[in-house]
């Protein structure tokens, strides 16, 4: 019999679910999850969240002054991190990185790629072959690249959760952000395609689309319609938190989407 995947970007989930859901504690314990991007906004956040359910979290990114103050902050907590200095677009970085943690754990039960980077203010049209290059580089390649090096050993084990982290540009068009609204395109395509080829090993894709987010990467930009409160970046950890430990099983190749349309002109809410 043939199987079906459920692939869909309009997925919504009440923010009264996400409450209960974080009333339980320990859901993830033992978990070996690889961060993207974590050191600081929606990464840094769902680094924090998943160790404080118990997840041993592998805390990766460029700036190691800033993984380590993560990591710092998750054990006076009480929790378990480690930082890894990766650049999610050098190829050789992630897989090393990849091979190290699972030298130390043997397994990835959890993958977040959330790493981006963004150029504010620039038409499409008027985007320079050095823009394009370096977000598909890190905001498309990269997420590959990871699932690539990480993907592998999950569908040995049967068993892995894989979570991208797309943007409402991934869902609707922009025209001020240079490539940054194809990049999250790809991404939403690729998880789809990742979902449905891995799928029969035990291995769930899905994605979040968030909007306007209160972090550093969007703190140049205010928009008109962003509303009088930004989404903060713990909300996106919840929602993470959803598909890492409570979505169905056979929950794959789906997105949420995490901002509303304010009305019906088609203009894109927000950017993460």
């Amino acid at each position: 019999m043939r199987q079906h995947i459920y692939c869909s970007q309009h997925v919504s989930l009440d923010s009264l679910v996400w409450r209960r859901f974080t009333l339980l504690s320990g859901v993830l314990e033992g978990k070996v999850t690889l961060v993207t991007g974590a050191g600081r906004g929606i990464g840094r956040a769902i680094a924090t969240d998943f160790a404080s359910e118990g997840a041993i979290v592998a805390v990766t990114g460029r700036n190691i002054q800033r993984l380590e103050q993560v990591v710092g902050q998750i054990r006076l907590s009480g929790g378990q991190a480690i930082p890894w200095q990766m650049d999610v677009s050098d190829e050789v970085q992630v897989e090393d990185t990849v091979n190290q943690i699972l030298g130390r754990w043997d397994r990835i039960d959890i993958l977040v790629n959330n790493a981006a980077i963004i150029h504010h203010d620039t038409p499409v049209w008027r985007t320079s072959i050095k823009d394009w290059d370096e977000e598909m580089a890190i905001n498309l390649r990269g997420t590959f690249l990871c699932c690539h090096f990480v993907v592998a050993s999950m569908a040995e084990r049967h068993e892995g959760v894989v979570i991208n982290i797309g943007s409402s540009s991934g869902t609707i068009p922009e025209d001020m952000c240079g490539p940054y609204g194809a990049t999250k395109w790809g991404v939403v395509g690729y998880t789809m395609s990742l979902a449905k080829s891995v799928r029969p090993h035990g291995v769930r894709v899905n994605g979040l689309n968030p909007g306007w987010v209160d972090t550093d990467m969007t703190a140049e930009e205010t928009p008109a319609d962003a509303g009088p409160e930004w989404t903060q970046p713990e909300d996106i950890a919840r929602a993470a938190l959803f598909l890492a430990a409570y979505a169905p099983a056979d929950m794959t190749g789906q997105f949420i989407n995490l901002f509303e349309a304010k009305d019906g002109s088609g203009h894109a809410p927000g950017l993460r």
